[in-house]
Formats: C-alpha cells, sequence, structure tokens
C-alpha cells in the first residue's frame, strides 16, 4: 500500500499548465536556452518565478538560483590529425570531414602523437573477465575505441561501462596519450555523422574547482576526439574494414592490436570563463525526525542553444528535450507544496544547467549540494519526454537497484500504470542524463520515461519514437510545431508524484538493494 492513500494525494494535473510551461520554454524568444547564455537566463528566472509562486522556497542557500563557474572549451576548426602510415604518404585530416573534438580545456593549443592502438570497447571489467588491454602495451599510444559495451554486459553494468568517461580513466590507467572513439554502427545509425560536427561546434562546459582548474578533466588526456565512420578506411585499410571490426568487437572475437601507423593530432581550442546557474526549490519537510533528509527531482533547463541552420532553422528549441522535463517538474513542484500536510521527507526541484555538455550541472550539485551531502537522499530525474502519442506505460531506469524502484512498483500497482522493460538497452540511457551524477555519489536514483504501449492500439508508439530519434533529436526540429500528446506528460506528472511522495513519506530512506552493482561500487561511500 501507499504510504499517503491517493484521495490524500489527488492533486489534479493539468495538460494546459505543462503546455503553457513548453510554449514559453520552447520559444524561439529562449534561443534554444544554450547554457551561459541569455536564453538560458531568462529560462531559469522563469523558473524560479514559477517555483515562488507556487509555494516552494529557495533552495541555495536564500536563492533559487546556485550560480556555477565554469569553463567553456572550444575547438578551432584549425585543429588537425596527421596519420602517418609505416608504408606510404602521410594523411593529414580535417576537422569535421574525418574527426571532431570539442577542444582541449586545459590547453590553447597541444599537440599529441603515438603509435595508433585499436582497443575494442576499452573496458577493463575484471569481474565479467574482459579486458580490452590484454596482452597490448599502449603506453604513449593513441587508442581507438567503439561506443558502447558488449552485449553480454547485462543492465546497469553495460551502462557504466558505456559511458565515455569511464573508457578516459581506462585509457589514462594504460598510460595512453590520447584517446579517438568510433560510434558503433548502431549508434552511428542513431546519430548522423553532420549531428555529431554540428553539436561539436558548440564546445564543451566544464565546472571550476574553487583554484580555477576545470572539473573531471585528465592532465593526460584532457580531450576525446570522434573519428567519422564513413573515414575509417583510412585508419583500417580497406572499405570493408571497419564492419569486420566492430563486427569482432560486437561478439567478442576481436583481440587488441597495433595499427601500422603513428598519428599527430593538433588541438586548438579558445577558453571562455561563463557563469550558469542551477535552479534550486524546496518544500521542506514536515516530520522533525526525518525533515533534514531530502529527495531531489531533477530535470535539465539547457538545450543546445544556436547551431548552424538545418533546413533554415538554427535555433534548437527542445520542445521534448527538456522543456517537456521541466514542465513536469514544475507541476510536481506545485503539487508536493500543496500537500496538507506536507510530506514528512524534504523535497527539492533541481532543475540543471548544461546537461547537454556532460551533465555538468548535476554534477556540481552532487558533488556541490546546497544540504549536506550525506541528507540527500534519494534523486528522481525527468528527461526528454517523448509524447507524440498517448501511452498507458512507464519505463523506470534503476528499478532494481534500490528501493525506489519499489516505490515506483507500489505506485503502478495502485494507478494501473505499466512498468515496461527498457526496449533499447544499448542505448545505456542511465548513464546518459542527470540522475547518474547522483548514482556516483552513492544515492539512489530513478530516471521514469515515458513508455511505448499506446492508448490506441492502431498506434505504433515505439516506431515513432525511433524515427523521431533518427530525425530530430538534438536538431531545430524538436519545437512546438511537431505531433504532441501533452496527456502522455501528465501520466508521467502523476506517476513521478506519487513515486516521490511515497518515497518521502515512507519509514526509511531510499537505499541501494543488496548486490546491486552500483550500489556495491558507489553506495559505501
Amino acid at each position: 500500500m501507499l504510504a499517503v492513500a491517493l484521495p490524500a494525494a489527488g492533486y489534479e494535473f493539468r495538460a494546459e499548465a505543462i503546455r503553457a510551461h513548453m510554449m514559453f520554454l520552447a520559444s524561439d524568444l529562449l534561443e534554444g536556452r544554450g547554457a551561459g547564455t541569455r536564453g538560458h537566463e531568462v529560462a531559469a528566472a522563469y523558473v524560479a518565478a514559477q517555483f515562488e509562486a507556487a509555494g516552494v522556497a529557495p533552495g541555495a542557500d536564500g536563492s533559487y538560483l546556485q550560480v556555477i563557474p565554469f569553463r567553456r572549451t572550444v575547438a578551432s576548426e584549425r585543429s588537425t590529425m596527421t596519420l602517418i602510415p609505416d608504408r606510404g604518404s602521410r594523411l593529414l585530416l580535417k576537422y569535421g570531414e574525418a574527426f571532431v573534438t570539442s577542444g582541449d580545456p586545459l590547453h590553447a593549443d597541444r599537440t599529441i602523437g603515438g603509435r595508433v592502438s585499436v582497443v575494442g570497447y576499452g573496458i577493463t571489467a575484471p569481474e565479467l573477465n574482459h579486458d580490452d588491454y590484454a596482452g597490448i602495451d599502449v603506453r604513449d599510444s593513441i587508442v581507438v575505441v567503439f561506443s558502447g559495451a558488449p552485449a553480454r554486459f547485462q543492465g546497469p553494468i553495460r551502462a557504466h561501462y558505456s559511458s565515455t568517461s569511464g573508457k578516459i580513466d581506462n585509457a589514462v590507467a594504460h598510460g595512453a596519450a590520447g584517446i579517438i572513439t568510433i560510434n558503433s554502427r548502431d549508434e552511428a545509425q542513431r546519430t548522423p555523422w553532420e549531428r555529431s560536427v554540428r553539436q561539436s561546434r558548440l564546445g564543451a562546459m566544464h565546472w571550476l574547482t574553487p583554484d580555477g582548474t576545470p572539473s573531471g578533466v585528465s592532465p593526460r588526456i584532457s580531450t576525446t576526439f570522434m573519428f567519422n565512420p564513413a573515414a575509417a578506411e583510412v585508419l583500417f585499410g580497406t572499405e570493408n574494414a571497419l564492419a569486420d571490426i566492430t563486427e569482432a568487437v560486437k561478439d567478442g572475437t576481436f583481440r587488441s592490436r597495433e595499427l601500422p601507423m603513428r598519428a599527430v593530432i593538433r588541438t586548438i581550442s579558445s577558453h571562455e570563463r561563463v557563469d550558469s546557474p542551477n535552479v534550486v526549490g524546496l518544500v521542506r519537510g514536515s516530520d522533525p525526525k526525518v525533515r533534514d533528509e531530502y529527495l531531489v527531482y531533477s530535470a535539465h533547463l539547457d538545450h543546445l542553444g544556436i547551431t548552424s541552420p538545418v533546413g533554415g532553422d538554427s535555433i534548437n528549441n527542445g520542445a521534448f528535450d527538456n522543456a517537456s522535463g521541466i514542465a513536469v517538474l514544475i507541476e510536481i513542484a506545485r503539487a508536493m507544496a500543496s500537500e496538507n500536510p506536507p510530506p514528512r521527507r524534504s523535497v527539492m526541484f533541481l532543475a540543471t544547467t548544461a546537461e547537454e555538455k556532460g551533465l555538468r550541472g548535476a554534477d556540481y550539485f552532487a558533488t556541490n549540494p546546497t544540504v549536506p551531502r550525506e541528507q540527500v537522499a534519494g534523486n528522481i530525474n525527468i528527461d526528454m519526454l517523448l509524447m507524440m502519442d498517448a501511452v498507458r506505460d512507464v519505463i523506470v531506469h534503476g528499478v532494481d537497484a534500490s528501493t525506489l524502484g519499489d516505490a515506483a512498483r507500489t505506485v503502478a500497482a495502485e494507478t494501473g500504470i505499466e512498468i515496461s522493460e527498457d526496449p533499447s538497452p544499448e542505448e545505456v540511457v542511465f548513464v546518459r542524463s542527470d540522475q547518474y551524477p547522483f548514482v556516483k555519489q552513492g544515492i539512489p536514483a530513478l530516471y521514469i520515461d515515458p513508455g511505448y504501449k499506446p492508448v490506441d492500439p492502431a498506434v505504433d508508439a515505439r516506431k515513432n519514437q525511433s524515427e523521431w530519434l533518427k530525425s530530430r533529436y538534438h536538431t531545430p526540429k524538436d519545437d512546438l510545431e511537431q505531433r504532441i500528446d501533452y496527456s502522455t506528460a501528465v501520466l508521467l506528472a502523476r506517476f513521478d508524484f506519487l513515486v516521490g511522495l511515497e518515497a518521502a513519506n515512507a519509514d526509511a530512506r531510499p537505499s541501494w538493494k543488496p548486490g546491486n552493482f552500483f550500489g556495491e561500487r558507489f553506495g559505501k561511500r
């Protein structure tokens, strides 16, 4: 049974309210809400005003804004990659054609070089008897890794080891001088090369530590490079080699090896100091025994901003990604603030910046929370509602990881909302949104998506979602002109609200399940 009966949690979520928030946040006037831009500042002011109007208190030391110092890095298109075969002529590769990079946050002009080695996925997972670096010495080499992780890695393990930051750390641990990523065939189909080029030109952002150092950047490998799969024959020798290597990596038969060449890579970068805020609201708990424990709802406020045009449009409005999530966050905050009495635990509402730059705003909050870190009890994240069609189910990423998943199952049973399996585990979304920085700090988290089972059986919701990801994701086409079914947002808002209310009123704070991978790796800090 729910900790609070449904009649007592009877807040009515309105499609009109969610639509109104999205109309403002995804309008051209906000110019795509790029982190560190005026459009994002306006969006942050809007969310703060909505929190105040709803009776949600400031959650950042008396303010709604947790202002974060960043270093913005943009790579020059004069950056070059030169391949020097053991036999034959050297090849000078151009930025945007054969490779891209978001720039080097530590150096304005840096050149690295070394032998080139292909190391599969670039993963070392001793608990699964997997080591892509076995039998090869890559010290001072440039390593080539493929996106993703082996198919036999399941669930959270696959998600964790697919993380780019983890692959960089592993390359550093093995003494590599640089890292080049090539998207797997499946990932290349989901992410056209033109989209990667357009997004790379936006650059990178890293929050600054008190001594001014960009966070999370290794002095040894301070930037990464992505190689165009269509140009891979210059690396591997023949037109079919990429397909052969990709298949061998995928089926586990590939053995890492050195290629007969060296690479020299020059990265020219510009740097700029910018500030950009998270928005933080608070509903204070009613139970003196547990109100100093905080459940955090999160959703990212930023999007890509202005890029090179697609079909004549250069504004990436981010209607689904993630004006939809912010609209739901605001309405959940309003619902939580209307509870009388308030929930037992305190509930925070976090609209993050720089998610599109690598989850930077969430990482800053999880590392520097506005309340004592040990009192952050759990996280529920909301990101990119694919709401073309009315659906009757949800996907709960992390449902088996912690007791937050138990709360989700209880709500599902009480409401008749079905929890469906993740239809695309290879996309490892659990490490690609703002819940993951909380997980890495040992905090149990869920990421809840609308599902894919349509209310109208004549609709192929899954097909429509897949087509959207290929054609509209991270493009200016994610705007208010696309087909939008606001009932899907209402369903998710109500479900997320009830899960949070259940967790906030439970006798015990959220905890990791015994033996869970993330709990064992991060939860014992």
